[in-house]
This record gives C-alpha cells, sequence and structure tokens, in this order.
C-alpha cells in the first residue's frame, strides 16, 4: 500500500497502525512548498518516519501558487489535482496495489454538511466511502478525539499544520467554529453523523434500485440510440428522479435535466437539442432520443514540413531569438521537438496528455471539464498532435508539460492559431 502523509497526526498514527499489524506499505509526502520552513520540516519528519518505521519513502515538490493561477482554481483544488496525479504515478510505477488516506470521522461529518450547504441529493448525504476504486480510508468509523487520545497514550510524535487552526477556509471554519458549538448541544454528534452515514447509503441504494428497475420499463434501444418513451414517463409520480438518473449516467448537469424535465412535463419544444460530452439528446413527440455525439470535424490537418506548416491556413509560424510572454492562441516550443506529420483534430475518447505544471496524466475528457465548458466549446476544442502520437497542445488551453521550454539556447517557434 501507499500512504499518504502528511506529519499531521491523523496519517501518523495510521502509519503506526499499519506497521502494528504488519502491512507492507511505502510513505508518500507532497511539499506544496506553502508554508515556507515549516513545509521543509514537514518533508524532513516524514522522511524520518520513514527510516523509523523501516517503509520506503517518497517526496515531491510542487509550484502549488503557479498552478492555482494558471488553472484559475483554488489553493486547494490544485494542491488536490497534483497530489492524486502524483499518487497515480508512483501506483502504476511501483505496483501499489492501494493508496490509502487518513480520512476518519470529523472528515465525514465536516464534508455532510458542506454538501448540504453546497446543495445535494441524498448521494452528497453518504459523506465520504471507505473504498473508492483503489483508495482505502481504514479510519473513517474513528473520531479526531480517539486519533488524539491514541497518539497520546502511544507518545506519538506528529506536526502541527497552522494553516489547519486558520477559519478563513470553509472546512475550518466549520471544524473550528461551527461545529464545537453543535457538539455542545450534541455531545455525541461524531457518532450520531456516523449511524446517519449509515442509513443514509442504505436509502441510497434504496432508491438506486427503485429507479434502475423504472428505467428498464421507460428505455430501449435502436443501434446506437437510446429511446425514453415520453408517455410512460410522464405517468410516473417520480419524473423528475427517474431523469436525472438516467441522464447524469450519459454527461448531461443539473441545469440541462431541469430543462428537459420541464420540457416534457409541461407544453415543451418538441426538437430541442442539449448536448453533454459525449452524447446530444433531442425532444421529439414520442421519444426523447439520446445518441453518441457525432464529430463535426472528423477529418485530421496533417502537416508534413516546416514548409507546410509555414504555409499552413490554420497556423502562423515565427522564429524567436528568446522565450517571450504568450496569449492563449500562441504556443512556444523548441525546433527539436517537432516531429511531422503534425496533425490538427478534434478529441477523442480516451485523449490524455499531462497539462502544463502537472507531473501526472489527465483526461482531455476531464481537464476540459475542469475548465467548465460548454457542450458546444468541448465539440470545437481542437488538439495539436506531434509525429510520436504524443498531444502538445489542447489548442487555446493548455499545452502539455513534455513539450515546455527548457532550454533559451534551443531555436524557439512560437506557433500561432489562425482564427
Amino acid at each position: 500500500m501507499l500512504l499518504a502523509i502528511s506529519g499531521g497526526i491523523d496519517s501518523v498514527v495510521l502509519a503506526y497502525l499499519l506497521k502494528s499489524v504488519g502491512y507492507k506499505f511505502a510513505l508518500a509526502h507532497c511539499n506544496f512548498n506553502l508554508r515556507g520552513k515549516d513545509s521543509k520540516a514537514d518533508e524532513a519528519f516524514c522522511k524520518a518516519l520513514a527510516k523509523k518505521l523501516h517503509v520506503n519513502f517518497f517526496s515531491q515538490h510542487f509550484d502549488t501558487k503557479t498552478y492555482s493561477k494558471t488553472n484559475k482554481m483554488s489553493i486547494q483544488m490544485a494542491a488536490r489535482e497534483l497530489r492524486y496525479a502524483w499518487f497515480n504515478e508512483l501506483i502504476l510505477k511501483n505496483k501499489f496495489d492501494y493508496l490509502v488516506t487518513a480520512h476518519h470521522a470529523n472528515d465525514v461529518m465536516e464534508t455532510i454538511f458542506i454538501n448540504l450547504c453546497r446543495g445535494t441529493g441524498i448521494k452528497g448525504l453518504k459523506g465520504i466511502p471507505e473504498k473508492t476504486g483503489n483508495i482505502v480510508r481504514p479510519l473513517l468509523n474513528f473520531t479526531k478525539e480517539e486519533i488524539n487520545s491514541f497518539a497520546k497514550k502511544e507518545k506519538i510524535k506528529f506536526r502541527i499544520d497552522k494553516s489547519n487552526l486558520e477559519d478563513k477556509y470553509e472546512r475550518n471554519l466549520l471544524r473550528l467554529e461551527v461545529i464545537p458549538k453543535l457538539k455542545k448541544l450534541h455531545p455525541s454528534l461524531e457518532q450520531t453523523f456516523l449511524n446517519n452515514v449509515s442509513n443514509f447509503k442504505a436509502e441510497a441504494d434504496i432508491v438506486s434500485d427503485f429507479l434502475a428497475e423504472k428505467t428498464k420499463l421507460l428505455i430501449s434501444e435502436k443501434g446506437e440510440q437510446v429511446l425514453i418513451n415520453k408517455a410512460r414517463l410522464k405517468k410516473e409520480k417520480h419524473v423528475s428522479s427517474i431523469l436525472h438518473y438516467i441522464l447524469e449516467t450519459f454527461g448531461f448537469n443539473a441545469s440541462q435535466i431541469n430543462d428537459i424535465t420541464t420540457n416534457v412535463t409541461e407544453k415543451g419544444e418538441v426538437g430541442k437539442l442539449f448536448f453533454a460530452s459525449n452524447f446530444t439528446l433531442t425532444i421529439d413527440r414520442e421519444f426523447i432520443f439520446i445518441k453518441p455525439l457525432v464529430n463535426r470535424n472528423p477529418e485530421a490537418i496533417s502537416i508534413r514540413s516546416f514548409n507546410e506548416l509555414k504555409r499552413s491556413g490554420h497556423l502562423k509560424l515565427k522564429k524567436l531569438s528568446k522565450f517571450e510572454r504568450t496569449n492563449k492562441n500562441e504556443l512556444i516550443i523548441e525546433k527539436n521537438k517537432l516531429i511531422f506529420p503534425l496533425r490538427i483534430r478534434t478529441k477523442k475518447t480516451g485523449d490524455r496528455f499531462r497539462p502544463f505544471g502537472m507531473k501526472g496524466f489527465k483526461l482531455i475528457s476531464d481537464f476540459l471539464k475542469d475548465q467548465k465548458l460548454n457542450a458546444f466549446e468541448k465539440e470545437k476544442c481542437l488538439i495539436l498532435e506531434n509525429g510520436n502520437d504524443e498531444i502538445i497542445w489542447v489548442i487555446g488551453y493548455r499545452s502539455d508539460d513534455r513539450y515546455k521550454v527548457t532550454a533559451n539556447n534551443n531555436e524557439l517557434l512560437k506557433i500561432t492559431v489562425i482564427e
């Protein structure tokens, strides 16, 4: 197993527990370079802990602030993306079976509060699962108080992250102010939430089974198309819930599903179209038709030489003597990294690249989702592909980290998209 270790009490206690029962594991520590000397001290502490426990140690430094700014996301989201991409790299390279994290009962409670504040269905009340794919969370049934008590009894040393004591973050505000006040009214708050989560999970499964049975009665398939019978659907008592259950699996968002529900239950517009990442939905008189999104630009443009690149009506080429700032429609690359033929094409299912600033790979579909693009913007997105089949650039959005400029003494080219 690979244990994500911060140096804080939760992950350190989990390391000792794993060692005490004889599991084979290694420690992986992320240094996000956000806390100056404290970040270095955390890393040194984790390295020393690995030596003490006689387990392998991996560490990685990240420029989290730059990644956050470049990708227009919060520091917390940037850190999450960076660490899980790196964890996945380690797991693949070293053939770990599981990634282990130290989430506990209080994290479950905080997550449910956050989901409630942001708006959620019954799924959001299920909290944090004990297992998601290859990620396991063995401390979910233990409270923070129990973890603290264990650490004190066993005289376990750990690091304190002072940022966890600041109430400027949503989760910290809940942890430091809201939940302690609720605990005064309900001392067994954590246990109550754990019991509730168990109930919510069971009830969510019941709802899911009910919706699955209803779905079988409403849908049929015709070639690649899925058909939903409108007349039968309108007779159902829970039209909205049924449509959410069916349509979210095709990638339609909550706002679209609400519009589709209104269109079906009221006198809607026949022929109205909705687009998800990979599917299109049409509302007809008798059926709702869902079919794979047809690629409107199926033909890739092949560029076989620098001369063709110069003459291209799609890209403009300019030699540079030194690196300069670019806008979203410009890419600077070292000339010797280009392999012909280059291709300009639309994205395909399964396309992956290594976004600039990241160590790990990401599906382009997930990357575009993170950019909050609508269906039409995603459909128009173009890829610049190198002759070795590696993606150089998601045009207009992000270049691949493998093609970043590493030395100004190499010949540089600026490639500009002609709009």
